[in-house]
């Protein structure tokens, strides 16, 4: 955990104690060393860091900022009204026009992706690279507003 303050620094003593106390010999193997919290509220603190994209806002709200950092998206989104092959930085791929198709590219162990036919009539078609299913399937339809959920099991892709 850290804080995120104006000058960046963590007043000794205030918020966080380590636990058990730092020793400056310090003892040969692993310590478990963990931090109690005295904090009554995060208004006097600024925002606190929870964790990488994570933090709680002076006001106590729970934030997500992304992984990317900098403000950067949770998930990547793709809108498209041509044909497209999807990138393993994509996450959703939104398919703005109908008679279209999305191609997954060669599967990667756990990777998901969230296609949704926005169109507001007419079919999309979703395909695998290389020969890799979906499901049992080379290809699925989705009519207007239908969609999938597919991650790759390292074989095929799962249809959730």
């Amino acid at each position: 955990m850290a804080y995120s303050r104006q000058p960046n620094v963590t007043i000794a003593g205030r918020g966080l104690t380590q636990n058990p106390a730092p020793n400056p010999v310090a003892p040969a193997g692993i310590i478990q060393v963990g931090y109690d919290s005295n904090i009554a509220t995060t208004a006097s603190l600024g925002i606190i860091q929870v964790g990488s994209g994570l933090s709680i806002t002076p006001e106590g709200i729970l934030s997500a900022t992304g992984g990317g950092g900098g403000g950067a998206p949770i998930i990547n989104v793709k809108n498209t009204s041509i044909s497209y092959t999807a990138t393993a930085d994509d996450c959703y791929i939104g398919a703005l026009s109908n008679s279209i198709t999305i191609t997954f590219p060669t599967g990667i162990l756990g990777k998901v992706y969230i296609v949704k036919n926005q169109a507001s009539s007419g079919n999309i078609t979703v395909t695998a690279t290389g020969g890799q299913k979906l499901d049992n399937s080379t290809s699925k339809t989705l009519g207007s507003e239908g969609m999938l959920i597919a991650v790759f099991d390292g074989t095929r892709w799962s249809l959730i």
